[in-house]
């Protein structure tokens, strides 16, 4: 009865403060964008849309947004040469897919972004998905960024899918012409599939996410990238390129890829709670280090293969990199290491774990560097390496070398401390920022070394296949209008199947009892369907609803299904 409730609640507010409108051709998409203001919502009627071009220049609030978005996510398709351009304030654009492209204009060296966010301020991309959409071959060397933004404050990218990116350009590029903070975060996005032009890091600007230029770098962003999963992706040495200052990197898990996390230019970064699976694929690290006041702590880094697919050496690969730098460097050198914090990492099978004064024609030493308890498994090469001694007051302490497969294993995700770890209680000093470990667990006051707190029960694992669609990527964000829980319902022993459901019907089973009132619900809060099914096994009707997310109401808990 509340969940009723809450639910006609939200409908009713709906309806009263919005200004919803269907539109199912480019002229009424067009006519609608005109006529926009604050609260008004515009919905994309499900099929085909070819070489439409979304140009927004208005400005909602915070209460009553301005929003673009899918009659029902994935049911929705951009095509040929479609792009959104996006500009004012409090504008969101949501439910889109992008694919089959063709005739993408250009403009000098450059194909015009797929979304520009230009002195847009507080603007969300959300819920969309970007699939292959590149260039042809001979365009292959023009860069397209997928995500251009430029001089705005307070966005957020989030929930998206950018998959199968070929060819220069960055997926998400934060322009930052200006000094002034960002505030952009960057969160629960899956990007997937990048494929190199030519080898990995034979072409620059092939990274996934930049935040910030060489000019404006010496000022700060106060930007955030979490929770974002990076599978499959090959391109150059900077998977995240951090080229300004202030910004945060965590909880984002890297698997089968190559390059890294490099902190390129800025001040004062912090990166912690990542897992990078490296799955010894050539020319791999974790996090690179170059300028001033960095925070590394609490990440796992395993399978680390610092050389190329030559099998030369390379002096920018490694677990974790703390780089020369070069006296009086030009804003697009390299700036000199100081005052970096290197703690509680945990290293498994790389072969350089910790590297610290690597060079590329620096000879600036890291200044007051402190690396400490960190922990190293399995190293091939080295675990420890120092090229440049570091100089001040630099401090190494309570790192472990010589861990043995008594002291951590493989739980089948990822490697663990075991009962009685020489690591346990074995961290030294006090850091204010290790309250929590890599998992969200709380560190005890004698701290273990490494990543992990052993017992502290934290429950952030590395993403994984099945969290796409789920936790992050396209269709992961909860419909705002219900507060949906995924998977709530196998939590009370109700299974959904097949998930998505292609066919004609949705199965439903019971592990305990009748499953009683069935009713399901379009994304804003329409009912489409009522059933009772006093069996514990039953099946509802799908063939007529139209491909995309559903809210499914059974015992007052909502969930969420797809049809495809």
């Amino acid at each position: 009865m509340k969940d009723s409730i809450l639910l006609s609640i939200f409908v009713f507010f709906l309806i009263c403060t919005t200004k919803a409108q269907l539109v199912t051709n480019n002229t009424e998409l067009q006519a609608a964008i005109s006529n926009a203001s604050a609260g008004s919502e515009i919905i994309l009627s499900n099929g085909t849309w070819n070489n439409v071009f979304i140009n927004i220049n208005k400005s909602g609030n915070s209460s009553l947004p301005i929003t673009i978005t899918a009659q029902n996510p994935g049911a929705v398709f951009m095509t040929g040469n479609s792009r959104v351009y996006m500009r004012g304030n409090y504008v969101t654009i949501s439910g889109l897919v992008f694919q089959n492209p063709a005739n993408l204009v250009s403009s000098g060296s450059n194909i015009v972004p797929i979304f520009e966010l230009n002195q847009c301020d507080n603007c969300k991309v959300i819920n969309n998905k970007i699939d292959t959409y590149n260039g042809t071959e001979a365009q292959k060397t023009m860069k397209f960024k997928w995500v251009y933004i430029v001089d705005g404050q307070y966005n957020e990218i989030a929930h998206n899918s950018f998959i199968g990116k070929y060819g220069i350009g960055s997926i998400i590029n934060d322009n930052r012409s200006l000094a002034n903070a960002d505030y952009l975060k960057i969160h629960h996005n899956y990007f997937a599939d990048r494929t190199p032009i030519n080898g990995i890091n034979d072409d620059n600007d092939q990274d996934a996410i930049r935040i910030g230029t060489s000019t404006t770098s010496l000022s700060d962003s106060f930007s955030e990238v979490y929770e974002n999963y990076f599978f499959n992706f090959f391109g150059e040495i900077e998977i995240i390129s951090n080229k300004s200052g202030q910004n945060k990197y965590y909880n984002n898990t890297f698997r089968n890829y190559g390059g890294g996390l490099t902190l390129r230019h800025g001040n004062n970064c912090e990166v912690y709670g990542n897992y990078f699976f490296a799955e010894n694929n050539d020319f791999t690290l974790g996090v690179r280090l170059i300028g001033e006041g960095h925070k590394v702590y609490n990440n796992y880094i395993e399978g680390i293969n610092s050389f190329k697919p030559s099998g030369s050496s390379s002096n920018v690969t490694g677990g974790i990199n703390v780089m020369n730098g070069v006296l009086n460097s030009a804003l697009n050198g390299y700036y000199q290491v100081k005052n970096a914090q290197v703690v509680n990492n945990t290293f498994v099978n790389c072969d350089y774990a910790i590297r610290i004064g690597t060079s590329l024609g620096g000879d600036q030493a890291p200044e007051n560097l402190t690396v400490a308890n960190n922990i190293m498994y399995n190293t091939s090469i080295n675990a420890y390496q120092i090229n440049t001694t570091p100089i001040g007051t630099s401090v190494s302490e309570g790192n472990i070398t010589n861990l043995s497969n008594s002291d951590i294993a493989d739980d089948g995700i990822f490697h663990r401390i075991t009962n009685g770890s020489v690591v346990i209680d074995a961290a030294i000093g006090s850091y204010s920022f290790l309250s929590n470990d890599i998992l969200g667990g709380t560190r005890a006051s004698n701290y273990d070394a490494g990543g992990e707190e052993y017992g502290a029960n934290g429950i952030k694992l590395p993403y994984k296949a099945a969290d796409v669609g789920q936790t992050i990527g396209f269709l992961s964000s909860q419909p705002p209008s219900l507060s949906v829980k995924v998977n709530s319902l196998q939590e009370r022993g109700v299974i959904l199947y097949p998930i998505p459901t292609n066919g004609n019907f949705l199965h439903i089973k019971s592990q305990t009892e009748n499953i009683g009132q069935v009713e399901v619900f379009n994304v804003r809060g329409k009912s489409l369907l009522k059933k009772k099914i006093n069996q514990i096994s039953g099946k509802i009707e799908v063939s007529h609803f139209s491909p995309g997310v559903y809210i499914i109401k059974i015992r007052n808990i909502y969930s969420r299904f797809v049809k495809g």
